[in-house]
C-alpha cells in the first residue's frame, strides 16, 4: 500500500490572515480559521497527512514582528518533522519579511529535496479583489507535486529563495528576483505532467545545525544584535554600535560609501586588535558589487585599515542580512569562516 505524504503547514500571520473593518487592516481570528479550512480543503483528497503548526497561535503575528529567533524557531519545527520523514512544506507567512526568512531556510537547508514553499498576499480573503486564493493553492500544488528548494510562490511564479526581494508594498505582484529570474509555475501543467515522487528521504540535521538550534531563543536575539547596518545617505552623519561583530555598509554604485563615513570606521576602531567583519553593499540592485574599484570612496579599501572586508556580491540585502545572522550563530568567534563560503572576501589591498 502507498503510504500518505506527509505535508507540513505553518501558519504565522500576517495579511493572509488579517480581516478588512472600517477599511483597516488588522489580524484576524474569524480570517485565520478561514485559512485554516481553505488549506485542509484543498489537501483533504490528496491522500495526504497534514501536520499544521501555528507558533504564535490564532491569528499569529505581522512578520514585521518576527526576528532571527522567530526564523529559528520555524527552523526548529522542520527539523523535528523531516526527522519523521516530511514530503514538502508550505509556511504561510507576512510579506514584509518573507525574502528574509526564505534566504535564512535557504542557508539552513542548501541541499534539501523536498520542497519548502513561502507564500502570502498583500490583501486579505475578505478584499475583492484578493490575491489569497491565487497564492495558496498554486503554492500549495508546488509543495504537492514536489518542486524542490527553498522558493517563495507569488503570483503563478516562483522566486528563488536566496534571491526574492519585496518591490511593491500593495500590488499583488509582491516580488521580483535580484539578479536572477522566476519560474512561472503553471498549475495545470503540473497536474498533467506529474511524477511518481520516490518516498521522502531520512533526514538527519549537520551538527552545525542541531548546535544551532539548541540555543536558547533570547541568546539568538542577543548575538544577532551585534549586526549593525549603516545606510549611506547624502549629508547624514554615520553612527553605529561600537561593539558590532558584522557591519554592513549600504553603501552606493560598486559598493562605495562617503570617505568621512570610512574615516568614522577608521577612527571608531583605530587601535582594535579585533576589528568587526564589513560587508559593502549598495543601493544599486543589480550586478556584482566591486568595492575596490573605486579608491577613496571603495569599502574595500578599509582592508589597508586591518578590517577585513567581503562584497556582497549580487545578492538581495534580504540575503545578507540573513548571512550575518547564519554566520554568527554558526560561527560566533570566527564568522568570516562563514561569510567567504557565499560571498567574496576578505579583500587584500
Amino acid at each position: 500500500m502507498k503510504e500518505k505524504k506527509r505535508i507540513m503547514v505553518i501558519f504565522t500571520g500576517g495579511t493572509i490572515a488579517s480581516g478588512v473593518r472600517n477599511k483597516v487592516t488588522s489580524p484576524s481570528k474569524k480570517s485565520f480559521q478561514s485559512l485554516y479550512s481553505y488549506v485542509k480543503h484543498f489537501f483533504q483528497d490528496k491522500d495526504v497527512d497534514l501536520i499544521c503548526y501555528e507558533p504564535w497561535g490564532i491569528p499569529g503575528e505581522d512578520s514585521s514582528n518576527l526576528d532571527p529567533g522567530n526564523w529559528v524557531k520555524i527552523t526548529s519545527l522542520i527539523v523535528k518533522e523531516l526527522e519523521y520523514k516530511l514530503d514538502g512544506v508550505l509556511i504561510l507567512y507576512g510579506t514584509d519579511t518573507m525574502a528574509y526568512l526564505s534566504s535564512w531556510l535557504s542557508l539552513c537547508f542548501p541541499d534539501i529535496s523536498i520542497p519548502i514553499i513561502l507564500t502570502g498576499s498583500q490583501l486579505t480573503l475578505d478584499y475583492m479583489p484578493e490575491d489569497v486564493t491565487i497564492n495558496v493553492p498554486g503554492a500549495a500544488q508546488v509543495v504537492y507535486y514536489h518542486f524542490p528548494g527553498v522558493w517563495i510562490y507569488c503570483n503563478w511564479k516562483l522566486f528563488p529563495g536566496n534571491r526574492s526581494h519585496k518591490a511593491h508594498a500593495l500590488h499583488p505582484e509582491i516580488f521580483t528576483t535580484i539578479n536572477g529570474v522566476p519560474i512561472y509555475f503553471n498549475m495545470d501543467w503540473v497536474s498533467n505532467n506529474r511524477r511518481d515522487i520516490p518516498p521522502a528521504p531520512s533526514y538527519r540535521p549537520p551538527g552545525w545545525l542541531k548546535k544551532m538550534l539548541a540555543l536558547p531563543l533570547e541568546k539568538v536575539r542577543e548575538i544577532c544584535k551585534k549586526i549593525s547596518w549603516l545606510m549611506c545617505l547624502p549629508g547624514i552623519e554615520p553612527k553605529i554600535d561600537s561593539t558590532a561583530k558584522i557591519i554592513c555598509i549600504y553603501g552606493f554604485g560598486a559598493g562605495n560609501a562617503p570617505v568621512r563615513v570610512l574615516d568614522y570606521l577608521r577612527e571608531e576602531f583605530k587601535g582594535e586588535k579585533e576589528k568587526p567583519c564589513i560587508i559593502a553593499c549598495s543601493q544599486a540592485e543589480g550586478d556584482i558589487k566591486k568595492p575596490d574599484y573605486y579608491r577613496e570612496v571603495g569599502i574595500a579599501w578599509l582592508a589597508q585599515d586591518g578590517f577585513k572586508v567581503w562584497s556582497q556580491m549580487d545578492y538581495p540585502v534580504e540575503f545578507i542580512h540573513a548571512l550575518a545572522c547564519y554566520a554568527l550563530l554558526v560561527d560566533f568567534d570566527s564568522p568570516g569562516v562563514i561569510l567567504s563560503r557565499y560571498i567574496q572576501g576578505p579583500f587584500q589591498l
